[in-house]
């Protein structure tokens, strides 16, 4: 039981750092995004030299309007939290099951060494 209690408390530590690393990172990010400068005013910009029409070859991303432009870092972020989490969930649930076969385990070979008259049915 002792050891049992001891693993949990390993695996809850782990758990925690994981969660305070994704949290540093994401705060991390959010603060590089807010001190980065912003774009000026499409009305600020110079007008591009190429009609937009015809995109069939590269085109820069400050030549594009502000409606197709992606910022990566919050979908990055999202993505990385949702598999720490989905990791960190499937992980627990190993563990959990793990810890009830070897309780049942214990059982079975507890069961096994009493002798035959005193066995519970």
């Amino acid at each position: 039981m002792s050891s049992m209690l001891t693993q949990l408390n390993k695996l809850m530590r782990a758990a925690l750092l994981g969660v305070l690393l994704l949290a540093a990172t994401a705060a991390s990010a959010a603060g590089a995004a807010q001190s980065s400068p912003q774009p000026a005013p499409a009305s600020a910009q110079p007008a591009p030299t190429r009609p937009p029409a015809a995109q069939d070859e590269f085109v820069p991303i400050n030549e594009l309007p502000e409606s197709e432009k992606l910022p990566a870092a919050p979908f990055l972020i999202a993505a990385y939290t949702i598999v720490w989490l989905v990791l960190l969930v499937y992980v627990w649930s190993l563990w959990r099951r793990l810890s009830q076969v070897e309780q049942e385990l214990k059982q079975a070979v507890q069961s096994a060494s009493l002798p035959a008259g005193t066995r519970h049915q």
